[in-house]
């Protein structure tokens, strides 16, 4: 072995060690999992497309019943946002469904109706005002 990669292993494993540590005492943010379940039964398909400042996950259609789900950990500042926009037939919405400054749970579980979106379906909330019909041309 070269004296450089020698020199460098004790030091690599160290900071193995501290990674270790560090995660089982919670001092980095624990991951956290968004997951959003179409429940429109009769209105169909729903077009989800989720993204924060830094992350865009894409398009998805869920079909009547279906859910996907990420994870993610928080930042350190404590300004994790993820938003979604939501489509079906001539409906188009907008919601936030993880903003750290509102959300302490580590599963944040949305289930998304014809009138609004419900958190673990106990809370519901009517889209927003800025949500509207999307309009085909």
């Amino acid at each position: 072995m070269s004296q450089s990669l020698s020199s460098v292993l004790p030091l690599m494993l160290l900071m193995l060690v501290a990674l270790i540590i560090s995660v089982e005492a919670g001092l980095l943010p624990k991951k956290r999992t968004v997951r959003i379940t179409n429940a429109l039964g009769v209105y169909g398909d729903l077009a989800v497309h989720c993204k924060s400042k830094d992350d865009d996950l894409g398009d998805r259609v869920l079909h009547p019943g279906e859910s996907f789900e990420f994870r993610f950990r928080q930042n350190i500042f404590g300004t994790t946002l993820f938003f979604c926009s939501f489509r079906w037939s001539r409906e188009f919405h907008y919601y936030d469904v993880y903003r750290a400054d509102r959300d302490g749970c580590s599963k944040c579980y949305w289930t998304v109706y014809f009138l609004g979106i419900c958190f673990h379906d106990q809370n519901c909330y009517p889209w927003p005002v800025q949500s509207g019909r999307f309009i085909n041309p």
